[in-house]
Order: C-alpha cells, then sequence, then structure tokens
C-alpha cells in the first residue's frame, strides 16, 4: 500500500512552479526535520482526534492503514509553515541558530570564522527572533536591525512618527540616561525607558516607538530593551545621533 497522491493547493499535480519540492530542497531551506515529518505524515493519513502536532514515536504508535485516505491529499505550504514556525519556537536557541547560520553566511552577515563571543551574541540575537520565522532562511528578513547601523525608515508612516512634538525631549532624556547607565542589560534599559515616560508625563506608546523607529526604522519586533541591550551603548548612541541628523 502507499499513501495519497500529493496535489497542489489548487489541486493540480505537483511541480516546481508550486515551490520546493523535494526534501533536500526543505532541508537547505531550513525546516527542523521533525516539523517537516510531521506535516507530511498528516498528508493522506488522519490521527483519531484533533492532535496537530506529534513526536515520530507518536506518529509510529498511531499509524494505522485504515485511516489512509483513498482522494489525494494537498500540499499546502502555509500549513508546512504553520507547523514549523510552532517547532521553531519550541526549539532552544542554540538549535535555530545552527538552522540559520548558512543564511547568515549566505548574506553576507557572517563568514566562516566565527568567535565563541559572536555565537554566543548570536544565540542571543536569535532567541529574540525565533518566533518571527517559519523555517531558517526567514532569518535574513528580520536579523538585519541587530547588524545594520544604517538606519532606513521601513514606510512614511514611520518616519512620520518622528515629527511628533515630544519627539526632541525623548530624544534628549534617552541619550543622557543611556550615557549615565553602567550596565546595559535588559532589565536596566527597561527601568530607563519607563523612568522616561514617567519624567516626561508621556504614555508608553509616545516613547517607545519613536525610539523603535530612530534605532531599527521599524514599528514592530523583538522588545526594545533586548534589542538595545544586544546592540549596546556605543552602537545604539550612534544610531541616536545618525538617525536624527537625517530628519
Amino acid at each position: 500500500g502507499h499513501i495519497s497522491l500529493m496535489l497542489a493547493t489548487d489541486r493540480s499535480k505537483m511541480s516546481k512552479r508550486h515551490g520546493a519540492t523535494s526534501v533536500d530542497q526543505y532541508r537547505k531551506l531550513g525546516y527542523l526535520p521533525e516539523a517537516l515529518i510531521n506535516y507530511l505524515a498528516l498528508l493522506g493519513w488522519s490521527p483519531v482526534g484533533e492532535q496537530e502536532f506529534f513526536t515520530l514515536e507518536e506518529l509510529i504508535g498511531q499509524f494505522s492503514m485504515d485511516r489512509v485516505a483513498k482522494s489525494p491529499a494537498v500540499f499546502d505550504l502555509d500549513k508546512l509553515n504553520y507547523i514549523s514556525a510552532q517547532y521553531i519556537k519550541k526549539a532552544t536557541p542554540e538549535v535555530v541558530t545552527e538552522l540559520v547560520l548558512p543564511h547568515l553566511k549566505e548574506a553576507g552577515y557572517i563568514d566562516d570564522t566565527i568567535s565563541a563571543e559572536l555565537k554566543t551574541w548570536l544565540v542571543s540575537v536569535i532567541a529574540e527572533l525565533q518566533e518571527y520565522i517559519s523555517y531558517g532562511a526567514e532569518i535574513v528578513n528580520h536579523i538585519d536591525i541587530f547588524f545594520n547601523d544604517a538606519i532606513e525608515f521601513e514606510n512614511d508612516e514611520a518616519a512620520e512618527i518622528l515629527r511628533d512634538a515630544d519627539i526632541p525631549q525623548v530624544m534628549a532624556s534617552f541619550k543622557e540616561k543611556l550615557q549615565n547607565l553602567e550596565v546595559v542589560d535588559a532589565p536596566g534599559v527597561k527601568t530607563l525607558l519607563k523612568s522616561i515616560t514617567k519624567e516626561l508625563k508621556l504614555g508608553g506608546k509616545k516613547v517607545f516607538m519613536p525610539l523603535r523607529v530612530v534605532l531599527t526604522g521599524k514599528m514592530h519586533g523583538p522588545d526594545l530593551d533586548k534589542i538595545i541591550s544586544l546592540i549596546g551603548k556605543e552602537r545604539t548612541l550612534n544610531r541616536l545621533a545618525n538617525t536624527l541628523a537625517k530628519i
């Protein structure tokens, strides 16, 4: 016996125009093996109940030929990415870092010689980004904020945020407090940001959003205190000065 024929989402025969079609291609894109196995097991076979996520041992234990469907199965890349994203979220940052390293090298963020210090820093960065990716290759769409100090606004809406009347005092207060902060870690930065909202009597959005845009060019992403602690005091102050000079 064999499982059902796999079709594309338009119910035509799977082909290269529907995306990657070999296991090796999915490996190279940075899908975790257990995620791909989990998804493929659900094509043409259905478990008892509503369970979606299975270990290999659970799949072996529950599989039976009488639950293999006769009709063709539809290979839905969105569904694969959904399942894969859940596996990546639950994986350790160390595992995900190994998964994304080839893609960081290909994109030019790192080279073949990675120091122990850089590797430790990368693991901390990936810990903040792994919830945003479905497979390893997607990391290049998110990691630029930690490497590139030449900030470009992602859109006009982001740039418009920095035209608010409160911006000068927010930036001045942040610069002064960060310069005086001895230990730049996430808890310390979090306390610093809260002190700005309290002293200037501004809501969090009036402080956090402009600073996020100034330091990353984006309106959404990892927690601001984590970003600042990972890029460090010097790079943060340089980004602040360079971005404000442009506006």
